[in-house]
């Protein structure tokens, strides 16, 4: 069976993402505020490049809603980076792919989008799939578990603030706006919470910068995959983020898992492509 670019672009995509997390491990003696900041600066950087080029504007015309969609993201950023940092890669990520569940659930209470009801045990799977990853770990603290329930929820927030922009703002103006907003967000925290704040040193440089180098790369292939196929093609191969986590975790960090971890795993991943497939089939049908 010949795979389509699509696919291969989503695993790509997926794949830098990995590496973004395996970035942010490598720095995680350092305060979440300052790798937040260096990444936003890498981003800025990139960002600012790409619409320079493009000969766009990056104030967009919906100041409000941008700044919005940046603060969402920031919060869920620093959240997420701090369960990255205080817990097993492979258990940070799991708890961070509730987001497109919880995604779906902010945009039906909106009023935004309809559900299957099926989709709700779909959900349930998906949520007994992560209580059985952390719930068996010894490495879990109950401040990982919330940072990354936190920030799960905060990017599904930024992600629904997003679809509202979709026909208003040029997707680089939105992309901008996120380290934008990052940026005196993680000077602030900085300055208030992070009292260890020091200029990196040696090989921290490398990975600070590869972490907003891998994001913008991630955030470019994920584009082109939506651009290649459709969505219902590459979509549910961002999950393979699950299976990246855990192994990075592994061969990079010496992280053990027990085999009712793997079987969690595989319940995140099952609810979630189930989930996709109902989806898919109700589309069909309408």
């Amino acid at each position: 069976m010949k795979v389509s670019r699509g696919v291969w672009l989503m695993l790509m995509a997926s794949l830098s993402f990995g590496l973004m997390n395996v970035s942010v491990k490598f720095v995680h003696h350092m305060p979440v505020s300052e790798i937040v900041f260096f990444r936003a600066v890498v981003q800025i950087v990139l960002s600012i490049s790409i619409l320079f080029q493009l000969k766009q504007s990056p104030w967009g015309k919906n100041p409000r809603l941008l700044a919005l969609r940046g603060l969402f993201g920031s919060i869920g950023l620093f959240c997420y980076f701090y369960t990255l940092q205080v817990m097993p890669l492979g258990n940070a990520i799991v708890i961070h792919y509730l987001s497109p569940i919880l995604t779906t659930l902010v945009a039906v209470a909106l009023g935004d989008e309809k559900n299957h009801p099926l989709s709700y045990l779909f959900f349930g799977l998906c949520m007994l799939g992560v209580v059985v990853v952390n719930g068996v770990s010894k490495d879990v603290t109950w401040a990982g578990i919330l940072a990354g329930l936190g920030g799960a929820l905060f990017s599904a927030f930024a992600y629904n603030t997003i679809r509202r922009l979709k026909d208003l703002e040029n997707p680089n103006v939105v992309v901008f706006y996120f380290p934008l907003i990052t940026l005196p967000l993680s000077l602030l925290v900085g300055y208030f919470y992070d009292d260890a704040w020091r200029w990196p040193v040696d090989t921290e440089w490398i990975w600070l910068i590869m972490t907003g180098v891998t994001t913008q790369l991630g955030q470019f292939f994920m584009t082109r995959a939506y651009q290649s196929d459709k969505a219902s093609n590459v979509s549910a191969i961002s999950y393979a983020g699950i299976l990246w986590g855990a192994g990075f975790g592994v061969f990079l960090f010496n992280e053990s898992y027990q085999w009712l971890q793997f079987v969690g795993m595989g319940m995140v991943l099952l609810g979630m492509l189930l989930n996709v497939r109902i989806n898919l089939r109700r589309e069909a049908a309408q």
